[in-house]
């Protein structure tokens, strides 16, 4: 069961707390379509990260074949200051999301480029450079095919992402992997990458991709993310991944999204 389960019929809705709702019908199928452009911000990425990060070894898995953009996910070692890998991607910014309508142009300019990163464990198997996900275990692989798999998704279907996103893993909230109780993502920027102003003028913002349990997801969509924001933040939700962090919406019951 994949992320597409429960996105079919591309039409909103707005949940209980105000946020939209999106569901999506499988695109059309046209064929493979190669990237029309590649590495358009990768150096200017690579440098905001390094600024922000300093002082580690990196290296980077390179998508071997891309359709509609050529995603990386770029590597950052562990320091002894600060004992996590730093993952992120390029490659989504190269083409600006598909926004709603409403959206000024105004604000649109400023939202349609995005980039995703995750901090895991200095434990955690990040492959060499060359993972696939034949190459690793599903348990070590599962959070950087997530990447990939969203990084690339506002492409394929048309749409966008941004702060305060929920993706379920299905009707069901299916786990993302069986080593782990997690049944979807939220988009958060509770973390410390800003956002990047370009050479050429384009805005790129960052989100930090927040592995979540079927009830943080609903609990969002009843009260909203400042809501889940603040739950997170008065519990102290690790920003480097725990596989088998508490679900800090445990007590929340209600179904919203069936």
């Amino acid at each position: 069961m994949g992320f597409l389960d429960k996105l079919f019929g591309k039409k909103q809705e707005v949940s209980p707390g105000g946020s939209a709702i999106y569901r999506y019908a499988p695109p059309e199928q046209k064929g493979f379509q190669p990237p029309e452009t590649s590495n358009l911000y990768m150096a200017e990425i690579e440098a905001h990260f390094e600024k922000i990060f300093p002082g580690r070894g990196s290296f980077v898995n390179h998508e071997l074949i891309s359709e509609l953009v050529h995603i990386d996910l770029h590597i950052m070692r562990p320091t002894p200051q600060a004992d996590y890998y730093v993952v992120y991607t390029t490659g989504m910014s190269d083409l600006p999301m598909t926004l709603p309508d409403d959206i000024p142009p105004e604000t649109r300019k400023n939202l349609e480029r995005l980039e995703l990163y995750m901090l895991l464990p200095s434990n955690w198997n990040v492959g060499d450079g060359q993972l696939t996900n034949r190459d690793m275990p599903s348990s070590s692989y599962w959070p950087l095919g997530l990447m990939k798999f969203l990084a690339r998704f506002p492409h394929q279907f048309h749409t966008w992402l941004g702060w305060g996103h929920t993706i379920p893993n299905g009707p069901d909230y299916a786990p993302l992997d069986d080593s782990v109780g997690f049944g979807g993502a939220v988009l958060s920027t509770l973390s410390v990458v800003g956002p990047l102003e370009t050479k050429d003028g384009s805005r790129i913002n960052f989100c930090l991709l927040i592995p979540a349990y079927k009830e943080e997801i609903e609990y969002k969509l009843k009260y909203g993310m400042e809501e889940l924001d603040k739950r997170y933040s008065a519990q102290k939700l690790p920003v480097v991944l725990d596989p088998s962090r508490p679900n800090y919406c445990a007590d929340f019951k209600e179904v919203l999204d069936s």
